[in-house]
């Protein structure tokens, strides 16, 4: 048995062997390349090897029927009574923006489960079966604030490039314990070891990494924080502020426990760390009209409340 399809927009200019493997997941990648190799992978009716790039139209045939199952869009996998709906701060046909809430992954870790792609898919009332909403990065679970998301392949694209050449910058407010100094940078290697999910400060085997931060706000025993991550490392802002003797308020692994008990009388139990924007330089296409624009995130209740205890305000420092 053997089946066609037609190249979507969303995959025009992809390798063909990364299209196939996106539509049957589950196929061994085995057996894909054999059927490159035994010529039964065709496009337009030709021969072709699995490097070759379609475009978007174009026919290919395989050597496969659907016994294997097409890969569902989340919408229709989503489980529980009824949709999540998630705050949207821009969109448009390529991209989504995002003010995710703490305690929920960016990605579900099982079939059908909660997660910002399920909420987005709600939201925006996603019906595209040829493609799912991506996240184009990653904020941990009990992180919130902005995020993005590619709603086109070609977005998906412009978005990975953008990352890579360091046009997009990302900027955190972050509540820390201690009375930070007035800017900062710390440039210590980060270790993500495979136990309890931890992250260390290691200069021998650890990765480059990068956190620069300006205090926006303190009073000797606590301290506002507005960071920027040159680099995306693993937990990188809490294990750098909590190396330096910053921990953020409510950090249960890197954080100081005595003052996280206090803080958690008073409604906080997370780390205190939100996404706070999002800047795109110079993209290219199909994203080019927001090279130059910046995002933002307003931080969910649980952070402005500790600001309104201390009496700090965010739009008096252009935060």
């Amino acid at each position: 048995m053997s089946q066609s399809f037609k190249v979507s927009k969303h995959d025009d200019g992809r390798r063909i062997d990364r299209i196939i493997r996106k539509i049957w997941p589950d196929l061994p990648l085995g057996a894909v390349m054999r059927a490159f190799r035994k010529g039964l992978v065709r496009l337009d009716g030709k021969k072709v090897e699995c490097s070759l790039h379609a475009a978007e139209g174009q026919l290919v045939d395989v050597p496969w029927d659907d016994e294997i199952a097409l890969r569902q869009p989340l919408s229709s996998a989503r489980k529980g009574p009824g949709p999540s709906l998630i705050e949207i701060i821009y969109a448009d046909r390529d991209i989504c923006l995002v003010n995710k809430p703490s305690n929920l992954l960016s990605q579900p870790d099982t079939k059908g489960g909660e997660s910002v792609i399920s909420r987005v898919t709600s939201t925006i009332g996603w019906n595209d079966p040829s493609f799912s909403p991506v996240p184009a990065h990653r904020l941990d679970r009990n992180t919130s604030g902005a995020m993005v998301l590619a709603l086109t392949g070609k977005g998906l694209r412009s978005l990975h490039e953008a990352w890579r050449a360091g046009r997009v910058k990302k900027t955190y407010l972050a509540l820390v314990a201690g009375d930070a100094p007035d800017e900062g940078e710390i440039n210590t290697p980060i270790l993500k070891t495979g136990e309890g999910n931890i992250a260390t400060t290691d200069g021998k085997e650890g990765l480059p990494a990068l956190t620069k931060f300006r205090k926006m706000d303190g009073d000797g025993t606590m301290s506002l924080l507005l960071v920027e991550l040159h680099t995306g490392r693993p937990h990188q802002a809490r294990v750098h502020l909590a190396s330096k003797g910053f921990p953020v308020i409510g950090d249960i692994k890197y954080g100081d426990k005595k003052k996280n008990d206090e803080w958690r009388k008073n409604g906080v139990g997370r780390p205190m760390l939100h996404s706070r924007s999002i800047e795109f330089h110079e993209m290219d296409e199909p994203l080019g009209h927001i090279s130059g624009k910046k995002f933002l995130a307003v931080p969910p209740e649980d952070f402005m409340n500790v600001l309104a205890r201390k009496g700090w305000r965010l739009y008096d420092r252009r935060v």
